[in-house]
């Protein structure tokens, strides 16, 4: 058994008829499935749009899970649960929550919170160069992405697979002959690949690359060029 995610598109009772709209992978599980067997019955579950996703929990958690193992921290990695119970109050704490009001639960829990709580797990995971066992760009809503990118660039860590060395890659074209030592690199968008993402940049062209991560660059601040030490005049 496997969970699909889907989103109601049209609805038929007369008919008992519904009709989803599904992202490429999670189709495409749903035609391997429909292949093998004729006949198979799909659970559904209803969800409030503002409720936090399966998904979107599982991978909190497993974050969660991350940070406990890696032991990078203080006396409350005593436990998974310590681990827990330590994330949850910072969240509240810097939200002006009270104590016990962040929840991942379905019931008490909201999108947007679980959403600004995952960046903040991912931002204390790539600051301290902990391993991840999912890949964010398979886990983050898309309109979180360019969060992880953002930090990316700026602790110097792969946007896809986590890892360092990377470097900063261009994604705009600064022209022919130009220097870019001496070009200002100010609002030119770019991402941190490590070296082998990088070459897969370079050998399916940008435009594929970007599509094929659902990545979109980020541009150039003060604070990235001073980080990679990158011309601003």
């Amino acid at each position: 058994m496997t969970e699909l995610f889907g989103q109601v598109n049209k609805l038929d009772p007369n008919k008992g008829l519904v009709t989803l709209q599904m992202s490429d992978e999670d189709l495409r599980t749903l035609q391997k499935y429909h292949a093998t067997n004729q006949q198979q019955v799909l659970s559904v579950v209803a969800s409030d749009d503002n409720e936090p996703t399966s998904k979107q929990r599982r991978f909190a958690f497993a974050l969660l899970n991350d940070v406990w193992l890696s032991q990078v921290g203080g006396a409350w990695l005593e436990t998974a649960e310590s681990t827990r119970r330590h994330f949850y109050g910072a969240y509240e704490y810097y939200h002006g929550l009270d104590f016990g009001e962040f929840s991942l639960s379905a019931v008490k829990g909201n999108k947007s919170d679980t959403n600004e709580f995952i960046n903040m797990l991912l931002d204390y995971a790539v600051l301290h160069n902990i391993s991840l066992s999912v890949k964010p760009l398979n886990e983050l809503e898309p309109q979180e992405i360019a969060h992880w990118e953002y930090q990316c660039l700026m602790n110097k860590c792969c946007v896809i697979c986590g890892k360092r060395p990377s470097d900063l890659h261009h994604l705009d074209t600064i022209g022919q002959g130009v220097d870019r030592r001496k070009t200002n690199h100010l609002k030119h968008r770019a991402v941190q690949l490590c070296r082998i993402h990088h070459q897969d940049a370079h050998s399916l062209g940008i435009e594929t690359f970007l599509q094929k991560y659902h990545l979109t660059g980020i541009k150039i601040d003060e604070r990235i060029a001073e980080v990679h030490r990158l011309n601003t005049r």
